[in-house]
């Protein structure tokens, strides 16, 4: 890619963003001329990369990928990008979301790429691109945190969490990803500090560096870099200043109330879990109801604790709520409010656990207590946990004590594990290290089995690669 490229590229990004809808039309046309003549000829399979964890991993990603037979990409957004991004083969796109569904589309389906490649489905900017990766036949392969952590990535096709391919199923009888017993996870001590730096650090630099037209698709648009400095110093601050106290709470609670305790633990207020998927309830809707509901049918000798989410510890305002709700319920003496300690400990000990959609549900079935699930989480299924459909329904939770047979679950986490993750870490350097050979060995997987259209792909660089060649391609194979 030459560095005229390049100026050709930003050319018609910032035209695109100020020109008319027939303007923008005959930009786009151009644009797409440009990239014809400049791009190079195909000689590998092609990958392309669009938002990533924060942090450098996309770009040992990329480096690891151009280095072992692939052709890797990556697609920049704004400043925060930019910034954990090296070498010619980037492109930079911005402008609206229709820009973006047609930039897209002309740079995917003209190009020959084989696969992309992202972080968190549930982005605008993500959504559009797998609805445009459906038309075409090009799999996309979806990142997320470890459904089971540490020591474990998420890599599945075609979407996470509620937009897994595992989502409301359970194993099949006698599959041998359920029946192999899974490993267990290498911990990284390092990785939180490191991501609250590399996400300090992205969002601060996105904030203050990128140009207005870079805006309109921000991930989490509303933090500003005044605005989150004062938040993760924030976090840091209760981190340590409450140390001796969620010690104190965490161990009056095992030695006096050990499995008469209920675990509520909250999410980040602006994850992508909390939209859609979470079916109408957000964090300050779960406590209250989870509040009320515990005051009016939990039996007396039973406490209500919430654990607030690490990166939550700045930006929360939940306990203060937390508080008001418990008083006016007359069951401030039977809440406890966490900001830190081990989820697991907790949940051993627990009565149950009441959440909307987090992966912690999955550390209610690996310890064998009853789970109540109020949003869409991929292990919402009758079978696993209760299944609350109006916040009615959750009064009967704490007298249900329904748990899944040990061997359900067990195999159920087993399957998880072999179907969904991948070892590896996105932040700490030996975990990055680890999770991109990961993602190296699943994307030769995935092109063993359609090598077929890659073959297909490397004739022209120019493809007529819509949804019907796709399946013609995969006919001709079998």
């Amino acid at each position: 890619m030459t560095e005229q490229h390049d100026k050709d590229l930003k050319a018609g990004r910032f035209e695109s963003d100020s020109a008319s809808s027939i303007g923008s039309r005959l930009i786009n046309l151009s644009l797409r001329r440009k990239l014809s003549k400049r791009f190079p000829s195909k000689s590998a399979p092609r990958v392309l990369l669009l938002q990533g964890p924060v942090g450098p991993f996309f770009r040992k990603v990329q480096n690891l990928l151009n280095q072992n037979g692939f052709e890797a990409w990556r697609v920049c957004f704004n400043a925060g990008d930019r910034l954990f991004a090296r070498g010619s083969q980037n492109l930079h796109f911005s402008g609206t979301a229709d820009a973006w569904r047609e930039w897209f589309t002309e740079i995917v389906g003209e190009h020959g790429f084989d696969y992309v490649v992202l972080f968190g489905c549930e982005r605008e900017i993500h959504k559009i691109a797998r609805e445009q990766c459906a038309v075409l036949g090009v799999p996309v392969l979806c990142l997320e945190e470890g459904y089971i952590r540490p020591g474990f990535v998420t890599m599945e096709l075609g979407g996470n969490n509620w937009r897994s391919p595992v989502m409301g199923k359970l194993p099949e009888e006698g599959d041998s990803d359920a029946l192999v017993e899974r490993p267990k996870g290498v911990s990284y001590p390092s990785s939180f500090g490191a991501m609250a730096t590399y996400a300090y650090t992205y969002f601060a630099v996105r904030g203050v560096f990128s140009k207005l037209s870079e805006r309109k698709l921000f991930h989490k648009p509303k933090r500003s870099f005044v605005r989150e400095m004062f938040y993760w110093i924030k976090n840091y601050y209760r981190k340590f200043s409450n140390l001796g106290r969620n010690y104190r709470s965490m161990e009056r609670l095992l030695e006096h109330h050990d499995k008469r305790y209920y675990l509520v633990p909250l999410q980040v207020h602006d994850d992508g879990q909390l939209g859609a998927a979470a079916s109408g309830w957000s964090n300050q809707k779960l406590i209250l109801k989870s509040i009320v509901s515990f005051a009016r049918n939990a039996p007396a000798a039973c406490q209500l604790v919430f654990k607030i989410h690490p990166m939550e510890r700045g930006h929360s305002q939940d306990s203060q709520f937390i508080r008001q709700v418990s008083v006016l319920n007359n069951v401030a003496d039977r809440v406890h409010i966490l900001d830190g300690g081990s989820l697991g400990l907790l949940t051993r000990h627990s009565a149950g656990m009441v959440t909307i959609n987090s992966t912690s549900g999955l550390s209610a079935l690996l310890h064998g207590v009853p789970l109540a699930v109020l949003g869409q989480a991929f292990y919402r299924h009758p079978s696993l946990a209760f299944c609350v459909k109006k916040g009615i329904e959750l009064d009967q939770f704490w007298s249900s004590g329904h748990v899944a047979p040990a061997n359900l679950r067990r195999e159920y986490l087993n399957w998880i594990t072999r179907k969904c993750l991948q070892p590896g870490d996105f932040y700490a350097y030996e975990g990055m290290e680890v999770a991109a050979n990961s993602l190296l060995t699943k994307l030769r997987e995935l092109d063993e089995v359609s090598g077929s259209v890659s073959q297909l792909r490397l004739q022209a660089d120019v493809v007529d690669y819509t949804s019907e060649r796709f399946r013609a391609a995969q006919r001709a194979k079998n």
